[in-house]
């Protein structure tokens, strides 16, 4: 087993992280190492996207400044 030191600046975290890590029988050496091992899995994982949410993708672009532009000036018209 190998030694890694963190420092943490928030002191209501560490005694936090303390309380939870007693409660619930483990360290918090351990409850960091479950942290960084799922982190990397989700990081090595890859992300499957159905053809649905696919289609999603461009159903709301932006509209560009000239437009958003052209669509204010003709509703100030309309409110005089």
């Amino acid at each position: 087993m190998s030694k890694l030191t963190l420092s943490i600046d928030n002191q209501e975290i560490i005694e936090w992280s303390k309380s939870f890590a007693k409660k619930n029988n483990t360290s918090v050496s351990s409850l960091v190492e479950n942290y960084l091992i799922s982190l990397k899995k989700f990081n090595e994982s890859e992300v499957i996207i159905s053809d649905k949410i696919k289609s999603l993708k461009d159903a709301g672009l932006r509209p560009n400044d000239k437009e958003i532009e052209k669509h204010l000036i003709k509703r100030r018209k309309r409110q005089i």
